[in-house]
C-alpha cells in the first residue's frame, strides 16, 4: 500500500468500504425475510462483521497518519509498515 502523505486512507476507501458493509447488511435481512437456513444468515453476518471491522481499522490508520504528519522518514517508513501489518490483520 503505498502512501501519499495524508491521502494514505482516503475517505473514499472508507466510505466505498461502509456502502458495501451496508449492502451486505441489506441482503441479510432480505435473506431472513426469505426465511433462508440460519447456517447462511450466519456466514452473511459473519462477512458483515469483517468489512465493519476493516473500515474501523481505515479509519483509525487513516486518524494515526494525520496526527503524525511531519515524521522523519525513517519514522515514517516505520509507521507504514505498522499501518500496513494493521490493515491486514483480522
Amino acid at each position: 500500500m503505498a502512501t501519499t502523505g495524508s491521502n494514505y486512507v482516503t475517505s473514499k476507501q472508507i466510505q466505498t468500504r461502509l456502502k458495501r458493509s451496508a449492502g451486505q447488511l441489506d441482503g441479510v435481512l432480505r435473506m431472513m425475510d426469505d426465511g433462508r437456513p440460519c447456517e447462511d444468515v450466519l456466514v452473511q453476518l459473519s462477512a458483515v462483521k469483517s468489512s465493519i471491522d476493516k473500515a474501523m481499522k481505515l479509519v483509525i490508520a487513516r486518524n494515526i497518519n494525520d496526527c503524525t504528519d511531519g515524521l522523519a522518514a525513517d519514522s515514517e517508513r516505520q509507521l507504514e509498515h505498522a499501518l500496513d501489518l494493521l490493515l491486514k490483520t483480522k
